[in-house]
C-alpha cells in the first residue's frame, strides 16, 4: 500500500509486496524514491515522517523491515538488507525534568553505502553511515559509523573482521 499523500516515484522492474506500506500515515511531507530493480517484501514499513527515503538500484529489502525517516535515509546500489531490520532516522531527547515525548527530536539521518549487507533483526541508529562493502552481523545494535568493507556485530557493535 502506498499512502496517497506521499511523493513516491518508483525505478523499473521495482517488485513492491501488496502487504509492503510505503508511507504509512504520512502527512504529504517527506518523499520516497526507488531506483531500478528495487524489491520490497512483505510487512515492510517505510514512513518518511517529514523526511526522504533514497532507495538505489538493486536494492532487496527483506521482509519486517521498519524504516521511520525523519531524517533522510539513503540506501545505495546493490545493498541487501535481511529480515526485520529496523532503521531510525531520528531520536528523542533526554534531558532530565522534560517529559521525553515533549523534547525536540534530532533527525541527523543515515546512509548505507553500495555493497553492504544488514544482517537481520540489526538495529541502525540516526547519524550512522555504513560504508561501501560492510557486513552488519544478526542482532547487532548500530550506534557509530562503519567503515568500508568492514564486519561489525553485537550490542552495541563493533568491529569483528574484515572482508577479505
Amino acid at each position: 500500500m502506498i499512502h496517497p499523500k506521499l511523493r513516491f516515484c518508483m525505478g523499473k522492474t521495482c517488485q513492491l509486496n501488496a502487504k509492503a506500506q510505503i508511507g504509512y500515515h504520512e502527512n504529504g511531507k517527506g518523499s520516497i524514491v526507488l531506483g531500478n530493480s528495487v524489491v520490497i517484501r512483505e510487512n515492510c514499513l517505510l514512513r518518511t515522517c517529514g523526511g526522504h527515503i533514497q532507495i538505489g538500484d538493486n536494492v532487496i529489502i527483506n521482509y519486517g523491515f521498519i524504516c521511520h525517516a525523519m531524517g533522510n535515509l539513503i540506501i545505495e546500489d546493490n545493498v541487501l538488507i535481511s529480515p526485520n531490520v529496523s532503521i531510525f532516522c531520528q531520536n528523542h531527547g533526554i534531558a532530565k525534568g522534560q517529559l521525553i515525548r515533549n523534547q525536540k527530536q534530532t533527525n541527523v539521518g543515515v546512509i548505507i553505502n553500495e555493497d553492504a549487507w544488514i544482517g537481520a533483526g540489526a538495529i541502525i541508529c540516526d547519524g550512522v553511515i555504513i560504508g561501501t562493502g560492510a557486513i552488519i552481523g544478526a542482532g547487532s545494535v548500530v550506534t557509530k559509523n562503519v567503515p568500508s568493507y568492514e564486519i561489525w556485530a553485537g550490542n552495541p557493535a563493533k568491529k569483528i573482521g574484515e572482508r577479505k
